[in-house]
């Protein structure tokens, strides 16, 4: 079994919360807070294997804010991408896809799939190449989002679009170049959303085959928003509209 590992008491909390198989769990001694006391619980509840260990021990795992506490669990799951469409399409009326072309930054992809699972997005279509790895990082960023969310993993992104587009799911890039502003467009309908990354953008040849190009509004001090927030900015409106 592939695995990860996973730091901090919430995120351990999620991933036991969503199912996922957990090996082994490390926690510090003489750790004493709430949430700890919570998380030795759920574990014992899910007959969980743990061990106390000194925080030297723990730091060699990570020396990231870990709470005292670092679990190795299976890898995230990935979905292939026909089956993935071809499922969500029979069980939900009005789906809203999202792909992410070069999101490498594990924070910021992190950050996504968290407001991603708030809003119920249906799938995240990421290239195998030239994006952030699904590791420990990403799962802590996203508060559990990383497990809620159906992510699949492909060579190219026009594939999705090719194979979307079947399906007749208009396919939106959000990008500055754009000139019509993202508000003004009706989406309640069925739906895919392109982001890219901050410094390149969405690439030349996924652009071109996009049904449609929209923007924030901005001042003119600033050009761009970090990818995080737009998305969260557009999901939310999208949310807004369908309500």
């Amino acid at each position: 079994m592939e695995t990860i590992i996973i730091f901090g008491i919430r995120a351990i909390l999620e991933a036991i919360e969503s199912g996922e198989p957990i090996d082994k769990v490390w926690l510090l001694k003489g750790n004493q807070s709430k949430l700890f006391e919570q998380l030795l619980y759920v574990l014992r509840e899910n007959k969980i294997t743990f061990s106390f260990v000194p925080k030297e021990r723990l730091d060699l795992f990570s020396s990231k804010n870990h709470q005292g506490a670092i679990a190795r669990v299976a890898a995230i799951k990935t979905e292939k991408m026909e089956p993935l469409v071809e499922q969500i399409m029979k069980n939900i009326d009005t789906p809203l896809f999202v792909l992410l072309d070069g999101i490498t930054d594990t924070r910021n992809f992190g950050a996504i799939l968290r407001s991603a699972a708030a809003v119920g997005v249906d799938a995240i279509f990421i290239p195998k190449s030239k994006s952030a790895p699904l590791n420990g990082d990403v799962v802590k960023t996203s508060s559990g989002g990383a497990y809620k969310v159906p992510i699949s993993k492909v060579h190219h992104l026009k594939d999705v679009v090719y194979f979307l587009k079947a399906y007749k799911i208009p396919t939106i890039a959000i990008t500055e170049k754009a000139k019509e502003i993202f508000y003004k467009k009706d989406l309640k309908g069925p739906l895919a959303v392109v982001f890219g990354s901050e410094d390149v953008g969405i690439s030349n040849g996924l652009l071109k085959i996009l049904d449609d190009q929209l923007k924030l509004p901005m001042s003119q001090s600033i050009d761009s928003l970090n990818v995080s927030v737009a998305c969260g900015i557009i999901f939310y409106e999208i949310l807004r509209q369908r309500s």
